[in-house]
């Protein structure tokens, strides 16, 4: 029998990062409220639940009433421009499981570009069909865990699938992403074996869980213990509390970034950044002039860097998308879905 991590060693802010959006990639080929809006900077009534003036570029936020009441959690399209010239090149960050409003607003969005570059870690040139494709109901791997967890939050939440609702069959969709071989052989090239990505993504899970540990020593007892079985199971019988908490959790400062620690965010983001800046170039060279980058929100901050450090970009402006509607969830489960669901959980990350 295969040893599982106790529920315990697993923080929420982890969890919930691994199940739809921090790090997780859109795979392809191993298994596999209000109505959404554009918004201006400026053109929301109601406030950021991020008060302060940021240091860094946001891509995601919440949005909430006067009264703390979350209302939505938006994604961001981020523009940068050269100081001359009419390129343009706009980062377009995604949550994998979304509203359909949302999807159906981002397939608007794309008929404005000479070329999108997409994610989706699978052979160079694969195409998305029609409807995408459902994740295997056991996962075997890695990669079938991420769309896996993806799934299960995807149902609890009352979301749809990336996958599934937008529309890669358009003809200026070009993949720009690693293979999985291409993937291995990174890992390779830096000594890196599953084993190691593992051992250093374990340690960062019981880094974080004894920072928890210690921040819960300092709050009220009612909020304490909640990477706790109880806890948690709770947490997946209530659907609108579990939006709203995993939509405070990804939009955390530092959770995308450092979630999984530094050997795991160096193979889903920094490898596979630094091959879309490569097929940028290219895209550049041959004429094209408006270019939207779609990728997961968690690789926005590097890409900004590198448009800002090696293309002499900057940004010039801003618009929020509505991609979750925080007033409503799924249906609540019952007790015995509820039960199933935690088990299969734990049993997933166990393997």
């Amino acid at each position: 029998m295969k040893p599982r991590l106790p529920l315990k060693t697993i923080p929420t802010v982890v969890l919930m990062t691994t199940l739809g959006i921090g790090f997780a990639q859109l795979t392809f080929g191993q298994s596999n409220s209000p109505t959404a809006k554009v918004h201006s900077p400026h053109a929301d009534n109601h406030k950021s639940a991020n008060t302060k003036t940021p240091e860094k570029t946001q891509f995601l936020k919440i949005v909430q009433g006067t009264d703390g009441t979350p209302f939505r959690m938006q994604t961001a399209i981020t523009r940068y421009r050269p100081s001359q010239g009419d390129l343009v090149v706009d980062l377009i960050g995604a949550v994998h499981i979304g509203e359909a409003e949302y999807f159906s607003t981002l397939n608007s969005q794309f008929e404005n570009y000479d070329v999108v570059l997409y994610e989706l870690v699978a052979p160079s040139g694969t195409r998305i069909p029609a409807g995408g494709r459902k994740p295997s109901n056991i996962p075997n791997s890695p990669l079938e865990m991420v769309s896996w967890l993806q799934g299960q939050a995807q149902t609890t939440l009352g979301l749809e699938s990336q996958l599934e609702k937008i529309n890669y069959q358009k003809q200026n969709f070009l993949h720009a992403d690693l293979s999985p071989a291409q993937m291995a052989e990174k890992m390779a090239e830096r000594g890196d074996t599953p084993l190691t990505i593992g051992l250093s993504t374990l340690s960062e899970i019981l880094r974080q869980q004894n920072k928890a540990s210690q921040s819960a020593a300092r709050v009220n007892a009612n909020n304490r213990d909640q990477s706790s079985p109880e806890s948690l199971l709770k947490l997946i019988g209530d659907p609108l509390k579990m939006k709203q908490t995993m939509a405070k959790q990804f939009t955390a400062s530092g959770v995308m970034e450092s979630g999984l620690g530094t050997s795991l965010n160096q193979l889903l983001i920094t490898d596979r950044n630094a091959a879309v800046m490569q097929i940028l170039q290219k895209q550049i060279a041959q004429g094209k002039k408006k270019v939207a980058i779609f990728y997961g929100a968690a690789h926005m901050a590097d890409f900004e860097k590198r448009l800002v450090g090696d293309f002499g970009l900057s940004q010039s402006q801003q618009i929020w998308i509505d991609a979750w509607d925080l007033t409503r969830a799924g249906q609540t489960p019952t007790t015995d879905e509820t039960t199933k669901l935690l088990f299969n959980l734990l049993d997933g990350l166990g393997k």
